[in-house]
């Protein structure tokens, strides 16, 4: 792309060469000839001395710099359009259906499907218009794919589970694993039917190795635009909203309820059958046991107001000095004691 293309593309200003071609995007300290960076706030004005990229976002011009500037109200946002659009010209998928790829009876196929090798379609499964499947891939029985989405290699969808447009499912991710029921019987575990199924809304991504458990009845149900990381664990029944994001190793327990707009980070635990308001964030390796009200901020274990936590953090790391005068103060009060007695 040239720079006059990118400022088509994000909007902005030039200052410098607009016929500059730009073939690649990378971070100030990494970026080479020919690639373009950003600058995400002042206090990384300072790495523009050593950076080679050929052209920088900037929300203001800066002086006495070689580079050509491209000058936007939202760099990282620009930056990111442009590392969209060569990364589309970068990743090829596969073409056509592979000889090897197997398909059940009553499959609807859609336009311009891709089928790699060794995937399996199961019976009375649709697939949508466009969709990719990488090798070995498995789409169950009447299960449903949307439009334009891509399944990588070794990824599950178990039957009657539905999978929106546009969603990405990453290597080994599995959707509709039986959830985790089972009841005590005479001192032994009896499995509980998992015949539910899991429904993913359109526009939703699901990280590697990340499973979404079918529902025991009823579904499961992912709102359209959340952003799952690798390593998840969601239990039957949950539900979450539209445009969450959540973060790796995260797990969540059944039937609990998670709002829209909600932030979840690494590692944190969500008990079952609670819910997360609206617009909620949880912080890293957080152990929420409780509902979480819209809005909220919380983090630690239990998960507590984050203002709160932060002072108890800033607290504990005093206990070994509070720890040592408390001991001074005892033995004052010792001596004293046996003062009175004497």
């Amino acid at each position: 792309m040239t720079v006059s293309e990118i400022v088509a593309l994000v909007g902005g200003r030039v200052a410098g060469d607009p016929s500059l071609r730009i073939t690649g995007a990378n971070g100030l300290r990494e970026a080479r000839k020919g690639e373009v960076s950003f600058v995400r706030e002042a206090r990384y004005l300072p790495l523009l001395d050593h950076t080679r990229a050929s052209a920088v976002f900037l929300a203001e011009e800066v002086q006495g710099y070689p580079f050509t500037q491209i000058i936007v109200d939202q760099p990282e946002v620009a930056f990111l359009l442009v590392l969209q659009r060569l990364g589309e010209h970068a990743l090829t998928h596969p073409q056509g259906v592979h000889p090897a790829a197997i398909v059940g009876n009553n499959v609807a196929l859609g336009r311009e499907v891709a089928l790699d090798a060794f995937v399996r379609i199961a019976d009375d499964a649709c697939i949508g218009d466009r969709v990719v499947l990488y090798a070995g891939a498995y789409v169950g029985r009447s299960a449903r794919v949307g439009a334009d989405t891509v399944v990588y290699p070794n990824a599950t969808i178990r039957e009657y589970c539905e999978i929106g447009e546009r969603c990405i499912l990453h290597a080994n991710a599995v959707i509709g694993s039986d959830g985790f029921g089972f009841v005590p019987v005479e001192g032994r575990w009896v499995k509980v039917p998992q015949v539910g199924r899991v429904v993913l809304g359109d526009d939703v991504e699901v990280g590697s190795n990340t499973a979404i458990d079918r529902a025991t009845f009823g579904e499961t149900r992912i709102g359209q635009g959340t952003k799952i990381d690798n390593l998840v664990q969601i239990g039957h029944n949950v539900r979450i909203g539209e445009h969450c994001v959540i973060a790796g190793k995260v797990g969540i327990a059944g039937s609990a309820v998670i709002g829209s707009h909600v932030r979840i980070g690494a590692q944190a635990g969500v008990n079952g059958h609670i819910e997360v308001g609206d617009g909620a964030t949880i912080g890293a390796r957080a152990g929420v046991t409780g509902s979480v009200p819209a809005g909220a901020t919380v983090s630690g274990f239990p998960a507590i107001d984050h203002s709160q936590q932060r002072r108890v953090m800033v607290a504990q790391t005093h206990l070994p000095e509070m720890g040592r005068r408390l001991r001074q103060v005892e033995r004052r009060m010792d001596a004293l004691e046996q003062q009175r007695h004497e």
